[in-house]
């Protein structure tokens, strides 16, 4: 980012100062890369009740991260974010304080996809050793457990393969337990930075504005033993997750 843009941005901020004075509500998606966690987020931020629709890829420590994720959102959305959700995913384990659950008590989805279609996927976009890409996914569902113990009860699970397959029924739940005045619909937006590197999904099926079922590389050919690895991993934390949700 040029000097000139970084100026730019600052000087939208000063004059907003909605940006620091706002009353806001804070929502989070804790996943795994290639979980569909770009659709979701899409489908969230088109709603008129949330502002963000991408990862941020910022730290939260404390009162001052979440002023930094308001000016970010507003100078990329440009949008009113009084009486708003603001929406950020968290994918990789940039530092998320305690504090930040303790200070706002924002609302937490948490969405898991199966390990063979998920490391299928990573590879696709280009990271070529099943190994590594199946110790990052391991390593970010210990992360997962961890959050969701850290958060206790009262966060909402969504299965990847449901969020598609039973894509009405999970979002009129999601709908509900957000209190949205209207409901989240399956077709959305795209955005400024929909489809861009560091953005999210980079492919095509991101801009079509539809959530829907896509290519499950099924020519990929994962080694037994990587998967079964992966298979033992989402076991664990999806029954770890399971465990936080309120009926």
């Amino acid at each position: 980012m040029s000097i000139l843009t970084k100026a730019k941005k600052i000087y939208r901020v000063v004059l907003n100062p909605q940006i620091f004075t706002c009353r806001v509500k804070y929502l989070f998606v804790f996943s795994h890369m290639r979980s569909r966690s770009s659709v979701l987020s899409h489908v969230l931020g088109t709603n008129s009740n949330i502002c963000g629709y991408r990862e941020l890829h910022t730290t939260y420590r404390g009162r001052m991260s979440l002023i930094k994720m308001r000016a970010m959102i507003f100078s990329d959305l440009e949008c009113n974010l009084n009486d708003k959700y603001l929406l950020d995913k968290i994918l990789h384990d940039y530092h998320f304080s305690d504090r930040v659950f303790e200070i706002v008590k924002p609302k937490v989805i948490f969405l898991l996809r199966e390990p063979e279609d998920t490391i299928k996927s990573i590879i696709n976009i280009g990271y070529n050793d099943p190994m590594k890409v199946m110790d990052y996914y391991c390593d970010r569902l210990m992360s997962l457990i961890e959050y969701s113990k850290k958060i206790g009860k009262g966060y909402f699970f969504i299965e990847s393969n449901e969020l598609v397959d039973n894509t009405d029924n999970v979002l009129e739940k999601l709908s509900i337990w957000l209190n949205l005045s209207e409901p989240l619909d399956k077709r959305y937006l795209t955005f400024r930075n929909t489809g861009k590197p560091g953005h999210g999904d980079t492919s095509h099926n991101i801009k079509s504005g539809i959530l829907k079922k896509t290519k499950n590389y099924s020519d990929l050919k994962i080694p037994r033993e990587v998967l079964q690895r992966g298979e033992s991993s989402y076991k664990n934390c999806r029954d770890s997750l399971l465990k936080g949700i309120i009926k």
